[in-house]
């Protein structure tokens, strides 16, 4: 982290860049950018920058530019450009001389600060301050504020220009078929950009207060319109540019700029006052206080945090969280397994609502599941690797070209990565188990459940050898591994997907036959029953072998390592070792992308032993390359499991900076979402040992030595409930009445609780306490 500092005050705590860095440009503005769950802006610099590459995403503003291209997130207008004039001579960060530039993001608020000092031609200086946010208040605005001031006492004239650029292009391609400007009454600028299913509406609004402008000129430009504000004879102004930004449906043109209007009236610092509180409350109930932890730590919890409220559809199921959030290009904006196994913990225990229409989303793509199901002849429902604004497949066939052979690289996730569909219904399950939201579950988890199992069934194959159900030709989670047969990860996620259907179906069929009916008749689920049975009973499974190591497939333990991977996990270019090796080379290698065997511990965290999760985190780790963002918190969530803080607190170091270290080729195409995640996963589920399952709140706590206190809430069975862990006891209790009994195991002390939860329990030893996680609690088949 080393590129960015950090300064706390009082209400704030900033990253900040302290000079201009053209080579972290692009990287800059993806984790500087500004989020508020329906847009996210780049945090580009306002003047022209020669590396930048401006950006703002809206979410569900899908398009597919050519009927052979993929469905992408459209990169919008832009409105951060501002243009400036000082007697006559024009500023720009690559020609005029810089005296300073910071530029900083406060990660409670989400606002930006661009700070700049110049050097005139004759010898005067000019302060240039921007600020802007993106509100929590009102998501379809996005405010900014311009001030200039001369240093020596002297006035001069100064010109601003701004305006709304409708030249963007997704790298190079542009999905606007037309645009269409125009100024209301001299003073709000339009602009409407056409998609094929929908429009992209931008509507903007320059005040200055009592500096008014001596002149104001307006220019169409192909594509774009902006505004020059001329200032005579001033030694400092500000402007205040109100941006309103919708799509077909959300707002008419008339409502739309009485919205801007009053925006306007209202101004910079009252509109952040209102995007302030907004965002108190979202920290009132997610954030994490952790006594001990050093401040760099602690920016980079509050950055994940941010970015998570910040890349989360907050008022619609039709949209989901992509990989990279709303920050840029990446993954074309599509949806992956991250968001269900990753981000999805988070909002299930911090606002339940909107882990619903997570769920929700799924659920509306059932039907395209179903579609991919039956293309690829299977039965029931098979969920997209990739998904977009429906439930149909998005990812491409094929990749980037061979450089040699000019022929393209098939894509084989979209085909082979089965897993995703189980963890859905992973998710759905835990959703259920904590909620207890019967309601969704009848009209859409069950369903969902249901489907996924009859895919799982139609997909294995009896193995003439064995008898037992196999599940051939797939890729797990570790990417670098594909076409392999009996991959544990999934596997095991099938037999669960399974093992929830079957009990849910004779459940319902006994307790509630109409429902069941119902459901029968959608999913033909009464036909299936016997053949689920003879699954669970015969799918492969695989066990530990004699060194404790659970094979992550048929065919891994049996390949060589490789000798030279100290050379790839240190390489600043992520996916280095594909420079030397085929794809094919390394699938017959011991050599991982990322975690897949430990992912499916951190799922099920009381399936084995504790010495068998220590065997293969170890085991497999020295295998681990760490090309993706989702490893290092999978590893450090499970070494804090099983209380080995010293790989637990170097992996979550690794995690909390994917994004903010000093590395300037990661991070350019967009944030890595799943990790932002997978930081609160570590923190929740690993360091504090807090799990919710079948009716027991576990809390079996791991902190780091250097931990004083750690301190958060979390909602189970509707309830929120406040936790104090230190390593001399530990504090539970509930805001509110509980609606239902709940039992607890703390300090491996069980408790029953009813009307209120409270608990102040002091810890014992902790050799004792070691000594008591070595039992497990729970079995997969129990």
């Amino acid at each position: 982290m080393k590129h960015y500092k950090i300064e706390k005050e009082k209400g704030r705590l900033w990253l900040i860049e302290d000079a201009y860095s053209p080579l972290f440009e692009e990287k800059t503005e993806a984790i500087f950018a500004q989020c508020n769950g329906y847009m996210g802006v780049r945090a580009a610099h306002p003047f022209l920058s020669i590396e930048e590459k401006r950006g703002m995403f809206l979410r569900g503003a899908f398009d597919k530019a050519y009927d052979d291209e993929a469905t992408e997130l459209v990169n919008c207008p832009d409105v951060t450009w501002f243009g400036l004039e000082i007697n006559e001579e024009k500023l720009h960060t690559d020609s005029t001389k810089m005296l300073s530039c910071e530029r900083r993001l406060d990660v409670l608020s989400g606002e930006l600060q661009i700070r700049y000092v110049f050097e005139l031609a004759l010898g005067r200086k000019a302060e240039v301050e921007c600020r802007r946010f993106a509100s929590a208040d009102d998501r379809h605005l996005f405010l900014q504020s311009y001030r200039v001031r001369l240093n020596g006492g002297e006035p001069g004239d100064i010109r601003i220009s701004t305006g709304i650029n409708g030249q963007i292009t997704n790298s190079g391609v542009s999905h606007f078929h037309s645009v269409s400007e125009r100024v209301y009454d001299r003073e709000i600028m339009e602009s409407i950009g056409k998609l094929k299913k929908n429009a992209v509406v931008v509507l903007t609004q320059c005040t200055s207060g009592d500096s008014k402008p001596s002149k104001t000129d307006f220019v169409l430009k192909r594509r774009s319109i902006y505004g020059t504000y001329c200032f005579d004879g001033v030694i400092e102004v500000e402007i205040c540019k109100v941006s309103v930004v919708f799509q077909t449906g959300e707002m008419d043109g008339d409502k739309a700029c009485g919205h801007v209007r009053r925006a306007s009236e209202k101004g910079y610092d009252r509109l952040f006052h209102e995007h302030v509180s907004a965002m108190r409350k979202f920290w009132e109930q997610a954030g994490i206080r952790i006594r001990g932890m050093s401040v760099e730590q602690e920016a980079a919890v509050c950055f994940s945090q941010y970015h998570i409220f910040g890349m989360t559809p907050y008022d619609t199921e039709e949209f989901s969280i992509a990989a990279k959030g709303l920050t840029g290009e990446g993954y074309k904006g599509h949806v992956f397994w991250d968001t269900e196994i990753f981000l999805f913990p988070f909002w299930l225990h911090v606002c339940p609502e909107q882990a619903k229409r997570l769920l929700g989303f799924r659920y509306i793509g059932l039907d395209g599941a179903r579609k991919k199901a039956k293309d690829y002849g299977y039965k029931g429902a098979m969920f997209p690797w990739e998904a977009a604004g429906t439930g149909e497949e998005e990812t491409p066939l094929y990749a980037a070209l061979n450089i040699h052979t000019g022929k393209a690289n098939k894509v084989w996730s979209g085909i082979k990565e089965y897993h995703v569909t189980a963890d859905i219904v992973y998710a759905v399950e835990r959703y259920y188990e904590v909620t207890g939201n019967w309601k969704f579950m009848e009209k859409r988890g069950y369903e969902i459940i249901f489907e996924a199992a009859r895919f799982w069934v139609s997909c294995a194959e009896k193995d003439e050898k064995t008898g037992m159900y196999v599940i051939r030709d797939v890729i797990g989670p570790d990417e670098y591994t594909e076409h392999v047969d009996n991959n544990a990860y999934t596997n095991y996620m099938a037999a669960f997907c399974v093992k929830i259907a079957r009990k849910y179906a004779v459940l319902l069929k006994k307790e509630k036959p109409v429902l069941f009916e119902a459901l029968d008749k959608k999913t033909g689920v009464s036909g299936e029953l016997d053949t689920w049975e003879r699954f669970l009973k015969g799918i492969y499974l695989p066990q530990p072998d004699r060194n404790g190591i659970i094979p992550q497939d048929d065919t891994f333990l049996s390949k060589p390592m490789l000798k030279n991977i100290e050379k790839y996990r240190s390489a600043r270019m992520k996916q280095a070792i594909l420079l030397d090796y085929s794809r094919e080379e390394i699938v017959n290698m011991q050599v991982l992308k990322q975690a897949d065997v430990v992912m499916l511990m951190n799922l099920f965290p009381w399936l084995f032993m504790e010495e068998t999760v220590r065997k293969n985190v170890l085991f497999y780790e020295k295998r681990t390359v760490h090309d993706s963002s989702l490893s290092y918190c999978a590893y450090a969530q499970a070494s804090a499991h099983i209380g080995d803080r010293e790989a637990a607190e170097k992996f979550f170091e690794n995690a909390l900076f994917v994004d903010l270290n000093d590395n300037p080729l990661v991070s350019g195409d967009g944030i890595h979402a799943a990790s932002m995640g997978g930081v609160w996963n570590c923190l929740i589920y690993g360091f504090a040992g807090v799990w919710y399952e079948k009716g027991k709140l576990s809390v079996r706590p791991h902190l780091p030595d250097t931990w004083q206190e750690m301190e958060f809430k979390l909602i189970v069975r509707g309830i929120r409930i406040r936790f104090c862990i230190s390593h001399q006891g530990i504090i539970m209790e509930s805001e509110a009445k509980l609606e239902s009994s709940i039992h607890v195991e703390a300090e491996g002390k069980e408790y029953e609780f009813q009307g209120y939860l409270n608990i102040s329990r002091k810890r014992e030893g902790r050799e004792e306490w070691n000594k008591r996680q070595r039992e497990p609690s729970l079995t997969w088949m129990g």
